[in-house]
């Protein structure tokens, strides 16, 4: 049986300024409808929702490029998939890498530091908790009966005010991928045992999530830092990087890691072509 062709994922990496401008080369290529075309331009950097074949996908990279897009695309089979990610509770930072533990304490998992390739750093929306002032309260006994008699039913008295509504606050979240093998754990701030802080443990997870993050920063110093991570550890507002679901801080890292090859690859092809090799 012959095999079969390969399929490619397109990968966007800078934002379109003007996405009508490439609405009728992009929907005239993938069949796709034109205003769903340019929705789909308007939400860029992203990846294309599914595969394509070789031929099409280069048709869409020459249009990229026509508009000074930065763009690549991977094969389907090499593309890199993060999730699920392993949530971990209880971790270490080490002179020589990471160790992951169970509940219990047990080893179950160690990451060198130069095995770090990535760490994705941002806040998850969380939403509002809403509550009643006070239960409702019923009539007396007295007030029942006479009720009763007259074959109505009995009512609770009317509440004092309406539910109150009560904001929380966005929950920290870090992945960190792991290369050969790949493997992407993830740390949630109020589900994670700091005990390995020692004398720099906080009261709040609140406290300590940055601590951990600075400590994974500071010893996977190979590792590509997102920036939503920068800005988190520089102390800039994290609000700018506000996601509203994990599984977008996963596709927002999925993204950030493949930038981070291709500017890498980029960088390689550059030197090659200076050494007169390429």
């Amino acid at each position: 049986m012959p095999d079969s062709p390969a399929l490619y994922r397109l990968v966007i990496f800078d934002a379109i300024d003007d996405p009508l401008a490439l609405r009728d080369a992009i929907s005239g290529i993938t069949g796709l409808h034109p205003t769903d075309a340019v929705q789909w331009l308007a939400r860029a950097p992203g990846v294309w929702p599914h595969p394509l074949d070789e031929a099409t996908v280069r048709r869409i990279l020459d249009a990229l490029y026509e508009a000074r897009v930065a763009a690549e695309a991977r094969r389907a089979d090499q593309f890199p998939e993060l999730g699920p990610a392993r949530t971990i509770h209880r971790a270490a930072c080490l002179d020589d890498g990471l160790r992951t533990e169970g509940l219990r304490g047990e080893p179950t998992h160690w990451i060198p530091w130069d095995r770090v390739e990535l760490i994705c750093a941002g806040r998850i929306a969380a939403d509002d908790e809403y509550r009643d002032p006070a239960a409702p309260r019923w009539p007396s006994t007295l007030v029942s009966g006479i009720r009763a008699l007259a074959a109505r039913k009995p009512r609770p008295l009317p509440r004092a005010s309406r539910a109150s509504r009560i904001p929380r606050d966005p929950v920290g979240e870090v992945l960190v991928v792991r290369r050969d093998p790949r493997v992407c754990i993830r740390v949630v701030e109020n589900q994670m045992n700091y005990a390995y802080l020692g004398d720099r443990l906080r009261e709040t997870a609140s406290e300590n999530f940055p601590l951990l993050l600075a400590d994974l920063c500071a010893r996977a110093r190979d590792a590509y830092l997102t920036p939503s991570t920068r800005a988190w550890i520089e102390g800039r507002d994290p609000s700018e990087y506000e996601f509203p679901t994990s599984q977008a801080l996963l596709e927002y890292a999925t993204h950030r890691l493949l930038w981070s090859w291709y500017r890498r690859d980029g960088r390689a092809a550059g030197a090659d072509a200076a050494d007169g090799t390429a």
